[in-house]
C-alpha cells in the first residue's frame, strides 16, 4: 500500500491496476493536472453504503463515507480543521472554536434543542494530569476571552441578533476567566491583612458577619443541591469545587495576562494540543484520588504561593487566638484561611508528604516561598 501511494503520489496518475470499481473510476475521473494537496475542490465518496454492502458473515455494513475538504491557495486554510469541521461550518480565529462556532451558528438563525439522552450520545478522553488539564483550560480562557472582546461580542453582538437572555449567557460563559480576579483577592488579601492583624471582615457582634455566613453557605449549598440532583456524589462535588478554585486562580489568572499581552502585542501564544497519554503509575494514582503535579510549570506557582501563604496565616492566627484569646474580629478571616488550607491540602500533601512522581518539583516549591515572603514584604506597605 505505502509503494502504490508512493507511485502515484510521483508520477501524478492513478493507474487503472488499483482500481476496482465503478464507483472508483467516477471518483478518480474528477482528478485533473491542476489539482496539487493544496488546491483541489471537495471530494465526498461513499465506500460503502447501509443496506447495499455486506462484510462476509453477511451483516449489512454501516456507512462509510470519505471525505476531503476543498482547499485553494486563494483562501486561508485551517490546519487544525478536519473535513467534517469544514462541512459543518466550524468558525476558526479563537482557541475555544467550539464555543464561537456554537455562537455564531445561533447569531445566524439556527435553533438549538436539548438532547440528553440517558445512553452517552458522546465519549471522549479528558487529562487526568494536574498540568495538562490547568494547560487545557489556560487554552480556553484565552479563547473565550478572544470571543468576549472581538467584533461579534455576545455583549453587543449577541443581545442584539439572538435575545438578551441567551446573549447575556453567552457573555457569562465567554467572561469565565474574569472569575479569577475575585478569587485571587480572597486566596492573598485577607491572609496577608490576617498576618499585620488587620480586620477586613465585620465582627462577630455585627449583624453583617451573619449576612457573609449566609452568602458562603448558600452558595456552595445551592453548587451541593445542584450536583447531587444531577446524580453526582458527594465527593464528585468536592473535587469539582476544588478544581474550579484551581483553575481560578491558576489558569484563568494566566489565561487573562496572556490574552492582554497577546491584545497589545507584547507576546504571542502558540497553540498546543493537550496531551492526554497515560502512565500506568499515573493512572493508579488518579484512581486513588491523588493530583498528579510532577513537572517544572509557572501554572503551579499561583497555587502553591497562596497555599505557603494560607498556612503560614492559618498558623499565626492560631498562635494569636492561644497568645491574646481573641479571635472575634479576625474570626471571619480565620475561617476563611481554614477553609482554603483545607482545599489546599493535596499541594501541602505534594510539597512535603509524597515521594512518587507526581510529587511537586521542588523548584517550585522554593520558587512560591520567595513568592509568599515578596507578597508579606508589599502587603507591608498596604496595611
Amino acid at each position: 500500500m505505502r509503494v502504490r501511494v508512493e507511485t502515484v503520489v510521483k508520477s501524478g496518475i492513478i493507474s487503472h491496476d488499483y482500481i476496482n470499481s465503478k464507483q472508483e473510476l467516477e471518483a478518480f475521473s474528477r482528478w485533473t493536472d491542476g489539482f496539487t494537496s493544496q488546491n483541489h475542490p471537495a471530494v465526498i465518496q461513499v465506500l460503502l453504503e447501509c443496506g447495499q454492502d455486506e462484510d462476509v458473515m453477511g451483516h449489512t455494513m454501516p456507512n462509510l463515507v470519505y471525505v476531503s475538504r476543498g482547499k485553494s491557495i486563494k483562501l486561508p486554510h485551517n490546519f487544525k480543521a478536519g473535513a467534517l469541521n469544514a462541512l459543518v461550518g466550524f468558525r476558526y480565529g479563537s482557541l475555544a472554536e467550539d464555543f464561537y462556532t456554537s455562537y455564531m451558528l445561533q447569531c445566524e438563525g439556527w435553533k438549538s434543542i436539548f438532547c440528553h439522552p440517558t445512553r452517552p450520545a458522546f465519549l471522549g478522553n479528558s487529562p487526568i494530569n494536574l498540568h495538562d488539564f490547568l494547560n487545557q483550560t489556560r487554552l480556553w480562557s484565552i479563547g473565550l476571552l478572544e470571543v468576549a472582546f472581538c467584533k461579534y461580542s455576545p455583549i453587543t453582538y449577541g443581545t442584539r441578533t439572538i435575545n438578551l437572555l441567551s446573549g447575556l449567557c453567552f457573555a457569562y460563559y465567554s467572561l469565565w476567566p474574569i472569575w479569577s480576579i475575585p478569587i485571587a483577592i480572597y486566596a492573598f488579601l485577607p491572609q496577608l491583612a490576617l498576618l499585620k492583624h488587620v480586620s477586613i471582615f465585620p465582627k462577630m457582634s455585627d449583624p453583617w458577619f451573619f449576612v457573609y455566613i449566609f452568602c458562603f453557605l448558600g452558595a456552595y449549598g445551592q453548587d451541593y443541591l445542584e450536583l447531587i440532583i444531577s446524580g453526582g456524589t458527594t465527593q464528585r462535588w468536592w473535587n469539582n469545587q476544588r478544581a474550579w478554585m484551581m483553575r481560578g486562580l491558576s489558569s484563568y489568572s494566566i489565561g487573562s495576562v496572556e490574552y492582554i499581552l497577546k491584545s497589545i502585542g507584547i507576546s504571542t501564544f502558540q497553540f498546543s494540543v493537550t496531551s492526554k497519554a497515560v502512565g500506568e503509575e499515573q493512572s493508579k494514582r488518579y484512581k486513588k484520588g491523588m493530583f498528579e503535579f510532577g513537572v517544572v510549570s509557572p501554572l503551579f506557582l499561583p497555587l502553591t504561593t497562596a497555599a505557603i501563604i494560607n498556612l503560614v496565616s492559618f498558623l499565626w492566627a492560631i498562635a494569636q487566638v492561644f497568645g491574646q484569646g481573641s479571635i472575634e474580629g479576625l474570626l471571619l478571616q480565620i475561617l476563611l484561611v481554614g477553609f482554603a488550607m483545607v482545599n489546599c491540602w493535596p499541594i501541602y500533601e505534594a510539597m512535603v508528604l509524597r515521594a512518587d512522581e507526581g510529587k511537586m518539583p521542588v523548584k517550585i516549591t522554593l520558587i512560591s516561598i520567595v513568592l509568599a515572603w515578596a507578597l508579606y514584604l508589599v502587603s507591608s506597605i498596604a496595611f
